[in-house]
């Protein structure tokens, strides 16, 4: 059974079922009639419990607004458990980096491994054998901090000239080649590609080295 109107009036109720005529006297939808004539799509306007407004609906399905909030927070957590679920993930892909950067080039098993940490943990046996293969160019301390956290980062550090760091949302290791006290602002230069940029020294930095 289709959309109902309801009308305390039921004499006035001549479009209840499947649709009826318009003040012209031409038939319409049911669709039609749900929308005010606005269109034959059965979009309309009617009251949300949930949100406490007059929001559009579509023919069968609840309130649009709400329908899209309530997709929007599925996407939002999907990430957010990707991205958050591991507090290493984002050490670990710096540190792959580091060695992208410095070799040039990255072997076929820390590839695997940087694509498996950005969507679930690594086990224990893949971080001891990562750790191996990334010393041969990454420094140990490094591994140690990042990779396999046997030894704590420090949070009381101050950044300085040929430091190496990343931004807390981001993975990409940078050197610091100038601090500028006054503007509060640092040059960075990327190791991957070599370009170089002025950023706020804001405590927005982790440091790798």
């Amino acid at each position: 059974m289709g959309y109902r109107r309801s009308y305390s009036n039921r004499r006035n109720n001549n479009y209840a079922v499947d649709g009826g005529y318009d003040s012209t006297g031409r038939w319409r939808s049911e669709a039609w009639h749900m929308d005010g004539g606005a269109n034959d799509e059965g979009w309309h306007q009617a009251y949300c419990s949930y949100c406490g407004k007059k929001t559009e609906h579509g023919r069968g399905s609840g309130c649009v607004p709400c329908g899209n909030r309530i997709t929007s927070s599925i996407h939002r957590k999907k990430v957010k458990k990707v991205v958050d679920s591991n507090p290493h993930k984002r050490d670990r892909w710096a540190t792959i980096k580091m060695y992208e950067a410095r070799a040039q080039s990255m072997p076929a098993f820390l590839k695997s491994l940087e694509k498996q940490n950005q969507e679930r943990s690594l086990t224990p046996n893949q971080v001891a054998i990562g750790a191996k293969v990334l010393s041969s160019i990454v420094d140990q301390d490094i591994i140690d901090r990042l990779w396999t956290k046997t030894a704590p980062q420090s949070s009381d550090w101050e950044m300085e000239v040929g430091t190496i760091v990343r931004l807390k949302s981001a993975v990409n290791p940078m050197t610091v080649l100038k601090i500028d006290n006054n503007r509060a602002e640092v040059l960075l230069e990327c190791l991957a590609s070599g370009n170089k940029t002025w950023a706020r020294n804001d405590g927005r930095w982790v440091l790798i080295k």
